[in-house]
């Protein structure tokens, strides 16, 4: 079957962890350009955001400079509309605090999202959920995208502060426009409104971790900070679906001009 025609979670693509320490810019992340060695179909933004209101800027330690949040997903929308068919890109939100009330930052984050990137350029949960009660059994009954229908999309993901993400994706949950990871190491959830499933890779349990995911259809599983060639090869073997790595210009960690490829275990 062409890579085309199978489902969002039904392959692995390459991913960065934490984009903004990268020597190489975001679109050259997503590009493969400026010296790095095949496309990052998925790339990482930790975000800080102010004290007294929802504004944010994407920074990696709070006493860092950085940029703000809005200027950095403007440029992306920018790549997006001027690429129509770029093959999905998915963005993970690392929230390193959470100031403020919790219904108040979703509203403002996804009102933010859509003026930005447009409703229709956002690939969110309600079209995961369906019919189903919830966004675990939509994704378990099959209810991803296939990557040729995610052509052009942008896949949001919050991570980071664990209640700030929890209360988001159970509150609305159609409405939302992120979803939002949990740690992996619970293993496959039976329900709930949480699919991607986060995984240290030097953590001591990730190959068991990884297993107990990866057997499973509808789950996204995302394993971060892979510095080795050996962690590359074992996450690819399992059944990984984001390699987020830090080394981008080495051939070694590479998925090919795409940045994706079909998933090694069968999901079922």
């Amino acid at each position: 079957m062409a890579i085309g025609a199978l489902r969002y979670d039904q392959v692995a693509f390459k991913g960065v962890h934490n984009s903004i320490d990268r020597k190489f810019s975001l679109l050259d992340q997503l590009q493969a350009t400026g010296g790095v060695v095949g496309r990052c179909a998925a790339i990482e933004l930790d975000l800080h955001q102010d004290k007294h209101r929802f504004k944010w800027t994407v920074k990696h330690r709070a006493k860092d400079p950085g940029t703000p949040f809005e200027k950095t997903i403007k440029q992306i929308a920018a790549w997006s509309r001027q690429n129509p068919k770029h093959s999905v890109v998915t963005i993970h939100l690392d929230l390193k605090n959470e100031p403020l009330s919790d219904k108040g930052f979703a509203e403002a984050l996804d009102s933010l999202l859509i003026d930005m990137c447009g409703r229709r350029r956002i690939y969110a949960p309600r079209s995961v959920i369906g019919p189903h009660a919830d966004l675990v059994r939509g994704a378990r009954a099959g209810g991803w995208a296939t990557i040729d229908e995610l052509k052009g999309k942008l896949v949001f993901c919050l991570s980071g502060m664990v209640e700030r993400k929890r209360t988001y994706s159970e509150w609305k949950p159609r409405d939302r426009k992120c979803f939002a990871d949990y740690s992996g190491s619970r293993g496959p959830l039976s329900k709930g409104h949480r699919v991607f499933a986060n995984l240290f890779v030097a953590a001591k349990r990730y190959k068991e971790s990884l297993d107990r995911l990866a057997k499973h259809a509808g789950y996204i599983t995302r394993g971060y900070n892979i510095v080795t060639r050996s962690q590359w090869d074992m996450s690819i073997e399992r059944g990984l679906n984001i390699l987020s790595c830090d080394i981008l210009d080495n051939s070694g960690y590479s998925l090919g001009s795409t940045g994706r490829r079909k998933l090694r275990v069968r999901r079922r």
